[in-house]
């Protein structure tokens, strides 16, 4: 069975995420932008990076970290598609509006939405993007992406929206969740989506990577 895909995290377990900086986005998707087109000498390096831009564009409120990360791997975003085994897919996958929350929109989610899809594709990435927020699109959106990632050579996702921890799991908060019933951790596992779903759809023959802007913040209420 293929190993999960590795996670970078826009900041640490338990801590908040800003929605927009001076370029109008999370500040972790901007410093990913800004830093897609270095060849980095391994995957290692280039998480490193990305975390000490990311703190530089946060003002030291984020302070990214990863799990399963393959560090001595040699890729880039900006190489990647260069592979001669096969092409490269990418899923943005945003929750930027929350009705059910009583609107507490995330406008640089939207905008992250955008500029992350674009900075993809200019790198020679077949982007997925624009899905419909609530939870059964997205999970649909996963199931899709799974399927068309196996027979690539590298498969990315980036997500963002709410986001909370609860019992060591992050997890995205779709447009639909019933946020008036809390965080049980029952109720996320039902009906949030975890970056462990996220991880599982992408099953590429070489890399398989999850990039997760959204918070982390501890909410478990039973």
């Amino acid at each position: 069975m293929k190993t999960p895909a590795a996670v970078i995290f826009a900041t640490r377990a338990g801590g908040v995420t800003l929605d927009r900086d001076a370029k109008g986005g999370n500040p972790f998707a901007t410093a990913l932008i800004e830093l897609a087109g270095s060849d980095y000498s391994t995957l290692g390096a280039f998480a490193q990076v990305l975390r000490s831009r990311t703190e530089l564009c946060s003002t030291g409120r984020q302070s990214p970290e990863w799990l399963d990360l393959p560090a001595d791997l040699r890729w880039s975003l900006c190489t990647a598609v260069s592979a001669p085994t096969g092409r490269c897919v990418a899923l943005v996958l945003i929750v930027s509006d929350y009705p059910e929350a009583g609107g507490w929109p995330l406008f640089g989610a939207a905008w992250d939405e955008r500029r992350v899809s674009a900075c993809f594709e200019k790198y020679g990435f077949v982007v997925t993007s624009g899905i419909a927020p609530e939870r059964t699109a997205l999970l649909t959106a996963l199931r899709a992406f799974a399927i068309r990632s196996r027979d690539c050579e590298s498969a990315v996702i980036y997500s963002t929206g709410h986001g909370v921890e609860c019992r060591g799991e992050t997890y995205l908060l779709p447009a639909d969740y019933p946020f008036a019933k809390g965080y049980a951790g029952s109720l996320l596992a039902a009906r949030a989506v975890s970056i462990a779903q996220l991880r599982t759809a992408c099953i590429a023959r070489a890399t398989n990577l999850v990039f997760f802007g959204g918070c982390r913040t501890r909410v478990c209420t039973g």
